[in-house]
């Protein structure tokens, strides 16, 4: 019997595939494993890569191969692995990232399986920019309004905490295997690994391992974070509203349970899609003195001077913008 399913998306990783492979092939368990892939048409060597590690290990993969790029057709990529998927609990990790731990699956799966509750696991990570490890960089350091919540130290989210905590290593987490009835808007969501880990906790709870398995690759080439920084204002300004629409769907969904804290978190869009709509004179309204609040210390600065002196900000910006040029 499967335990896990690996789900792997990958487009264009040929500097990176080989490495990720590897993390799931040095993954030492007491489980069955099997590695799920789907390249997406591949323009480069990474499908050929994968060929060769399925050749050599025919037993470990089932692959899809893609002749036709399909997220560029709006196909729900994502959904195309999960389908398929034997195990009880699928782990995540797209092509250009990869696990450094050889028993990071067996150390969730442990917690898991003692804990039939929790529907979700994740865990810290590490930042890798233009080749370099950053150990002094992780990507879960603390939440904003409470700095003793530091990535050393284990805790149990609920799914609006867990919105609360902003950015979730994707590549370290794993869940259980459960989307038989799962809501039709998880398909229209604007960031799939974010919807899915707020539909999954609320049927459960999240358990955040402070450990550090993995390694995120941050502004790689075609990624999302490298098309977020490309400066497209109508682009950002669409993404904006479709989270804000998604946390509204979530929240209709979930019958208000974590509106509190999901109210927090359409503020913090809010505020971005003001800024880029250059609404500033809108956002000294008293709404967002909530958002204010999550900061506290010098980390408050920054979201002060945006929301009270947002000419000031946009003025300061293009200044350094300019200075980087």
């Amino acid at each position: 019997m499967v335990m896990v399913s690996i789900n792997c998306i990958t487009y264009n990783h040929e500097k990176y595939i080989a490495q990720a492979i590897e993390g799931f092939l040095s993954q030492r368990t007491n489980f069955e494993v099997e590695i799920l892939i789907h390249d997406d048409a591949s323009t480069d060597r990474t499908a050929d890569i994968i060929r060769e590690y399925v050749q050599k290990y025919p037993e470990k993969f089932n692959v899809i191969y893609q002749t036709e790029n399909q997220y560029s057709k709006g196909v729900f990529i994502g959904r195309l692995n999960e389908e398929r998927a034997r195990g009880k609990y699928i782990a995540v990790c797209e092509g250009d990232d990869y696990w450094t731990d050889p028993y990071k699956l067996q150390k969730q799966v442990d917690y898991m399986e003692a804990h039939p509750d929790c529907t979700l696991c994740f865990h810290d990570a590490y930042v890798e920019t233009g080749g370099k490890l950053h150990t002094n960089w992780h990507v879960i350091p603390w939440m904003p309004e409470n700095r003793k919540l530091a990535s050393s130290v284990p805790r149990t989210y609920d799914a609006g905490e867990l919105q609360l905590l902003g950015f979730v290593p994707t590549m370290s987490m794993l869940y259980v295997n459960d989307f038989h009835d799962a809501p039709r808007w998880l398909e229209e969501t604007p960031a799939r690994d974010a919807s899915i880990r707020l539909y999954i906790t609320s049927r459960g709870y999240a358990y955040y391992m402070p450990e550090v398995m993995s390694v995120y690759r941050y502004e790689v080439e075609g990624s999302a974070t490298t098309i977020w920084n490309e400066g497209n204002v109508e682009r950002d300004v669409k993404r904006h509203e479709e989270f804000i629409r998604f946390i509204n769907l979530f929240d209709a969904y979930t019958d208000g349970k974590y509106h509190q804290e999901l109210e927090l978190s359409r503020i913090s869009f809010e505020v971005g899609l003001r800024r880029l709509k250059g609404e500033y004179d809108a956002l000294r309204s008293t709404r967002y003195d909530a958002y204010l609040d999550r900061f506290v210390g010098i980390d408050r600065i920054r979201p002060y001077l945006m929301i009270k002196q947002p000419h000031l900000t946009e003025w300061l910006i293009k200044i350094r913008n300019r200075a980087f040029a």
